[in-house]
């Protein structure tokens, strides 16, 4: 069961990692379920949903993933990518995360008198 198109307008799902010879892999979902994400965790790949606009520029340009099997357990094809984007994505992804908590930090400062 793969996946085909892609919903408009949807959330996209992230998935990034390296394989057993250091090659980098990712793949974009367009479902979020319970048992992708887990077969991502299996596989030691991170995650990113709902993304910040510059990491979903960047993460658009990563291939589809096809989900093979139903149910709770199934398997992830996640195709091989260019060092280059995985680095760019990885990196996007902790700037966008530090600039989050800074935000958050701030407005709780404000808050917290």
């Amino acid at each position: 069961m793969g996946q085909k198109s892609e919903p408009p307008g949807f959330d996209q799902v992230y998935v990034l990692g390296l394989d057993h010879r250091g090659h980098p892999r990712g793949a974009r979902f367009s479902v979020l379920r319970d048992s992708i994400v887990s077969a991502a965790m299996d596989m030691n790949c991170r995650i990113l949903i709902r993304q910040p606009a510059d990491v979903t520029a960047l993460a658009g340009k990563l291939p589809l993933g096809y989900v093979h099997g139903t149910g709770k357990t199934v398997r992830l094809l996640i195709p091989r990518i260019g060092y280059d984007l995985y680095r760019q994505i990885l990196e996007a992804a902790r700037t966008a995360r530090i600039h989050e908590e800074t935000r958050i930090a701030a407005a709780i400062s404000m808050t917290v008198h």
